[in-house]
């Protein structure tokens, strides 16, 4: 397979097995042949099967009665699998990613970043009440501080940092909960299950503080055994010296931010957190998940990668072997199991919940905390989810049962509006009203 790379000498790796092998059978034969498919398909190959129409879990969602009556390995195809697009920035991995997507018939979903954590589906900002906050822990801090300045704001990094990992681990969540729904692939940008690089390099840089980095790997523990790992990673690599490049002419465009920057500039933090600590990783990963590596220095063809992924063999060679391990559950009940996990999501947020309080530059105080409820319900279209909010012009949900699911909002950070003093809200929302009667641009910032 010519388009791989081979820079880092990963080629014995186990996830690498040659593409054009032959497929062994397990010891004992699974009930279910669709999952532990050996194979994945395009769109021009002609060989993708239809999909059973795929169950309305967002409306009704799926619990065990349901269960009773609907199956879910019937949606299964030969591309019900999850595929991961990691590596450095600035090499057009989302153009990647979208691309596979839409040839392998999967749904493309996006990497976590502090754009889509501030900004609701409604398009409202919360980083535009930056200047209400009187504790600074409160205030903003995204990609574009972190490339100016990683030490810039008491405990910024850390925060953000948090709140990526929960990003990341929702979107995996969410994207099995699909799958297992509807049978259709998923194609994403980054996972739960490398995201721990960057902190450590941040760690290791002094940026990060001790006591967040033991948060972060408590969590971890408690995360990861509930998710299944990727089908395949698809890992587009660059030397450091090119992707500094790439990165310095996309700050003429597209993100001024990274122009000169103290991070991207730092040529020891970039082969610490793209070329020492992927290493590791890769060599963990390739044991249960199929890797395919590109030297993308240059860009590449994504026709190419998707020969490449037709000829791997997704099979599991023995009973016993961890490659493709996670995804070999044999009877219908196991996926049953699986999708109602998925689907109730009883564990996502349980499971950032951790005993350890030490972890000072994350965990607010009672007074952060109250003030930063106050001013983040101010955001409009922030108190149900997102098609449910009547003052934001939503139709009304009175003859809508579904609405019964809509009573938490869907932003990615906490709220509680149990926390907000309610005479002081009345007061504000009052004022409110008028400021927008009378047509005032931001009649919400106040």
């Amino acid at each position: 397979m010519a388009a791989l790379a081979s820079r880092l000498g990963l080629a014995s790796l186990p996830g690498l097995r040659d593409v054009a092998g032959p497929s062994k059978l397990l010891a004992v034969t699974a009930v279910n042949t669709k999952a532990p498919s050996n194979s994945i398909y395009s769109k021009t190959s002609g060989m993708l099967e239809t999909r059973v129409k795929p169950w309305p879990y967002k409306t009704i969602g799926y619990n065990y009665w349901y269960s009773l009556i609907d199956g879910t390995t019937k949606r299964f195809n030969d591309n019900s699998k999850i595929i991961v697009v990691e590596g450095p920035p600035a090499l057009e991995k989302t153009k990647l990613a979208k691309e596979l997507a839409d040839e392998l018939d999967m749904v493309y979903v996006s990497g976590a970043n502090m754009e889509e954590f501030y900004i609701n589906s409604y398009g409202y900002d919360l980083r535009e009440l930056d200047g209400l906050f009187k504790h600074e822990r409160n205030v903003s801090f995204d990609e574009k501080k972190f490339a100016q300045d990683p030490s810039c704001q008491d405990g910024g990094l850390d925060r953000m940092q948090a709140s990526l990992m929960f990003m990341r681990y929702k979107k995996y969540f969410c994207a099995l909960e699909h799958l297992f729904n509807t049978g259709q692939g998923i194609v994403m940008e980054k996972s739960p299950y490398s995201e721990h690089i960057f902190s450590e390099a941040c760690y290791k840089m002094g940026w990060l503080d001790r006591s967040s980095r033991i948060y972060f790997n408590k969590i971890r523990k408690q995360t990861l055994p509930s998710l299944l790992r990727p089908n395949l990673i698809i890992y587009l690599d660059a030397p450091v010296d090119v992707v500094q490049s790439k990165i310095r002419e996309r700050a003429k465009t597209t993100h001024p931010w990274e122009k000169n920057s103290p991070v991207y500039e730092n040529t020891e933090y970039m082969k610490m957190v793209y070329e020492e600590l992927p290493k590791k990783y890769i060599k963990e990963a390739s044991a249960s998940s199929r890797l395919l590596m590109y030297d993308w220095s240059e860009g590449g063809d994504t026709e190419v990668v998707v020969e490449d992924i037709e000829r791997l063999n997704m099979d599991y060679f023995d009973k016993y072997d961890k490659q493709q391990m996670d995804w070999r559950m044999h009877v219908e009940d196991n996926y049953t199991k699986c999708r109602l996990r998925y689907t109730q999501k009883k564990e996502m947020k349980r499971n950032f919940i951790v005993d350890y309080w030490d972890a000072d530059k994350i965990l607010m105080t009672p007074e952060e905390s109250m003030e930063f409820q106050f001013q983040a319900h101010k955001v409009p279209g922030n108190r149900y989810l997102a098609g449910y909010n009547e003052d934001m012009g939503d139709k009304s949900v009175l003859l809508r049962p579904e609405a019964n699911y809509a009573i938490a909002n869907d932003v990615n950070y906490y709220l509680d509006v149990n926390m907000i003093d309610k005479e002081a809200w009345h007061d504000y929302m009052r004022l409110r009203e008028m400021k927008k009667a009378r047509g005032d641009e931001k009649w919400w910032q106040f």
